[in-house]
């Protein structure tokens, strides 16, 4: 057992779920999967905080819940300071391998908020240093896996400018016209935060075998992603049922093809834990304390520790340290 795992969560909606569901972050009193006192035991180093807005608000309340959004986690980072504190530079990094705090990073999970190109520094300043252009639908920049539209002009220009700013770009979402007019214009190193293998799993929010390989070989990471959908085909629940559930061997599947594949430098963890609910992911994985419990699953499925320390890690780890 590998008790002191440095654990990188590529995808955690943790402001998402606090407003949405007016939850408190150390005593929910919902069914939930993060907690900061789950965070710590689980022994989770470094989380890619997203901003979401549901499609519910879009576009009337975007901005307003993007900034609600910013300031629930400039709220944790005050009361909660002995613990957590946000990421935004290399200098943070080698902070936080040092330190026993907890590090946010900031992930936009759909580029919505940010109403024109040039209002991206504002956001850069907030501390969002990864964005993924869209979500599942169409907004001013790109087009998501529900749509077959490609980059618009004020796209290209966005991605410009996140190059200038070195801002992580993240894949998953897109569709793949999208995917590949944005990967070419990346100039940092690109990174798939929650995505499977879709040989696996033919589900669009998956990633062909080409697209992994194009972002391995620009030295990107692809996030195991653990929603059950995403994860086995027919396992949407509730009517997969509890028999069906998805386990920590469908989890191993899609990190041992997708290493197969690409290689052991570029799959990591992006959980999306509390991007859904409950009974939507491994019945393993109850909170996000059971994260361990992935790295231990490999190790017995033969994997050396310091292979297992790159997924579970050093591998986005490694990507920041190049990006920021």
């Amino acid at each position: 057992m590998l008790n002191d795992l440095f654990i990188i969560d590529a995808h955690e909606d943790i402001a998402y779920h606090l407003s949405y569901f007016n939850r408190d972050f150390v005593n929910p009193s919902i069914p939930c999967m993060i907690t900061l006192p789950w965070l710590k035991q689980g022994n989770v180093r470094l989380v890619f905080n997203t901003i979401f807005v549901p499609a519910e608000f879009k576009p009337h309340k975007t901005l307003e819940i993007a900034l609600h959004q910013l300031s629930i986690y400039d709220r944790i980072y005050d009361e909660h300071n002995d613990d957590i504190f946000q990421v935004k530079n290399t200098g943070d990094l080698f902070r936080l391998q040092k330190d026993s705090r907890i590090g946010f990073l900031t992930l936009m999970e759909g580029a919505d908020p940010i109403q024109e190109p040039k209002e991206l520094n504002d956001f850069y300043e907030r501390g969002v240093r990864i964005i993924g252009l869209t979500w599942n639908d169409q907004n001013q920049y790109a087009s998501g896996n529900n749509t077959d539209s490609g980059l618009t002009k004020e796209g290209l220009e966005l991605i410009k400018r996140m190059n200038d700013l070195r801002i992580t770009l993240d894949l998953s979402h897109l569709n793949e016209k999208c995917f590949w007019e944005a990967i070419e214009l990346c100039e940092t190193i690109p990174i798939a935060s929650h995505s499977n293998a879709r040989s696996l799993t033919n589900h669009p929010r998956n990633l062909e075998d080409d697209q992994l390989r194009a972002i391995s070989e620009r030295g990107g990471v692809i996030g195991l992603v653990l929603y059950n959908h995403f994860l086995k085909t027919n396992c949407e629940n509730p009517t997969c049922g509890e028999e069906n559930r998805t386990t920590l061997e469908d989890i191993f599947a899609h990190g041992d093809y997708i290493i197969n594949l690409c290689g052991e430098d570029h799959v990591g963890i992006g959980s999306d834990l509390d991007g859904a609910g409950v009974d939507d992911f491994p019945q393993d994985i109850h909170t996000i304390a059971d994260l361990p419990k992935i790295g231990e699953f490999f190790l017995k499925k033969g994997y050396s520790e310091e292979r297992v320390r790159k997924i579970m890690g050093g591998n986005f780890l490694r990507v920041l340290k190049e990006n920021l």
